[in-house]
């Protein structure tokens, strides 16, 4: 009798377990292609109003993943260098190594956090560019969205995808409730369609920012077209 109450005890633990994420890189969040969608339009729609870029430019970094963009265009504004040129250097290589190569120092990607934050652990599977890809994302959103970094650390960790993360910021500043709200909507299974006709909004309108967003304090180099060389100035 005991070794059946023994091996039931253990067999709701360990299902209870598999229910959890233990991490944003383990999530069992399930977000649909259309959620993904808006959640898209959204990335580029206040990435190209912060970094003051047209969406155009975002088409050859966005096919892999959309959150590169980030690592990508801070590293192009404290360098002072074209996008492309980085990109470039992108092959075979982590943002680490190129934003080392490139003269920033090794923290450069979590300088900004508070020492609370900076003392977290990131899961063992998560690789050097998922760690600067992810610090990097987090830092637009609390520049952004002026959102608490420790609150979005915290959701993360929770299983919740960037996807989520923009879409229930923006969210919430439209409906100004706390976005703690609708993270928990999610985490408790239900899809932006559900959450969306719970805020009595339209579906597609999740995608468009709220207005508000914040600028970056210095601008992206300009790209250099292919084939051209930069025009000199003349001396008179």
């Amino acid at each position: 009798m005991k070794n059946k109450i023994l091996s039931l005890t253990l067999s709701m633990i360990l299902t209870v377990s598999l229910l959890i994420p233990t991490s944003a890189d383990t999530t069992s969040i399930h977000i649909s292609l259309s959620d993904r969608r808006l959640a898209f339009s959204l990335i580029q729609q206040t990435a190209s109003s912060y970094f003051q870029l047209n969406i155009n430019e975002f088409k050859p970094y966005v096919k892999e993943s959309p959150v590169q963009v980030f690592p990508l265009f801070y590293v192009a504004i404290e360098t002072k260098t074209a996008p492309e040129i980085i990109w470039e250097k992108r092959k075979g290589k982590g943002w680490g190594k190129i934003a080392k190569e490139m003269g920033l120092p090794p923290n450069f990607h979590g300088k900004y956090m508070s020492a609370k934050n900076k003392s977290k652990k990131s899961p063992a599977t998560s690789t050097d560019d998922e760690i600067f890809e992810e610090m990097m994302t987090i830092r637009f959103l609390h520049e952004y969205f002026d959102t608490d970094p420790e609150l979005l650390f915290y959701w993360r960790i929770q299983g919740l995808p960037y996807e989520d993360l923009f879409l229930a910021i923006n969210l919430s500043l439209r409906l100004k409730i706390s976005p703690q709200e609708i993270f928990s909507l999610r985490l408790s299974g239900k899809d932006w369609h559900f959450i969306a006709a719970k805020y009595r909004i339209p579906y597609s309108s999740l995608g468009q920012p709220f207005p508000g967003g914040k600028t970056a304090p210095s601008k992206i180099p300009p790209g250099q077209q292919k084939g051209k060389k930069p025009k000199k100035n003349k001396k008179k």
